[in-house]
């Protein structure tokens, strides 16, 4: 007994020399201030109380809980005024549902690839190639693609060739142009932004005398699309351009 009120004198004594300080005066705490260290050891004996199930909770201060409280029923207020994703039923279209019914693109004129790129070059020969459907894209064996859940790719091929001796310089990055296809009549899709370097719309380089450079354009459209029955190819430069896919 005599061993404990020893203790409790020297914790009482360390308590005065400590909030004492040297000779000056405790500090006089805003209510604010009060309110922080009432807040934190209420987080405190919270996290430490093993009667408590939930662990660490959250307390807020008497003056936010009655602000939240305030908010959590003024929804309730508005009744009729709020709908559910539910209550609105048809009106609620899905990303997808909305592009499986995009209207095609409007176009003023039609043009090839070697009239919209070929920048009046005739060594530089443009083939569409063909287009597929694919859950992935691989480039050289190194670099994989994969399209959003729910979305399968449209890749476009697009051959470049360079007929000449000499090399010649081919730019689409500085062109900027903005590809849309348009899939059996109701699907439309942009292209993909990439850093491939087979990527059509951003290829800017040097093609050696003779040589065939691989390109694709690839675009995302719903899994739901399971054909290719009809494609569309539009370019957006100063206007937009209804591309002629045709090989050459």
């Amino acid at each position: 007994m005599r061993r404990t009120r020893v203790q409790m004198t020297a914790a009482a004594l360390l308590a005065a020399m400590l909030l004492g300080g040297c000779g000056e005066e405790p500090y006089d705490l805003t209510e604010n201030e009060k309110n922080v260290i009432v807040n934190y050891a209420a987080h405190v004996v919270t996290k430490y109380n093993t009667y408590q199930s939930e662990g660490l909770t959250y307390v807020l201060p008497e003056e936010e809980t009655e602000t939240v409280a305030e908010q959590t029923t003024e929804p309730q207020a508005q009744g009729a005024d709020t709908q559910t994703p539910d209550a609105q039923g048809a009106d609620a279209q899905t990303p997808d549902a909305a592009a499986e019914t995009a209207p095609p693109v409007n176009a003023a004129s039609q043009a090839t690839f070697s009239e919209l790129f070929g920048d009046g070059a005739a060594a530089l020969q443009f083939s569409y190639v063909g287009a597929r459907l694919d859950s992935s894209y691989l480039e050289k064996d190194y670099f994989a693609m994969y399209p959003d859940t729910g979305n399968v790719y449209v890749i476009l091929g697009v051959d470049v060739t360079n007929t000449s001796d000499a090399p010649v310089s081919l730019d689409n990055l500085s062109r900027k142009p903005e590809f849309t296809a348009v899939v059996n009549g109701t699907v439309k899709s942009p292209a993909e932004m990439t850093l491939l370097d087979s990527d059509f719309s951003t290829f800017q380089g040097m093609l050696t005398a003779g040589e065939t450079r691989e390109m694709v354009l690839i675009f995302q459209v719903p899994d739901t699309v399971v054909s290719l029955d009809a494609l569309e190819l539009y370019v957006k430069l100063d206007e937009n351009i209804q591309i002629i896919l045709e090989n050459a």
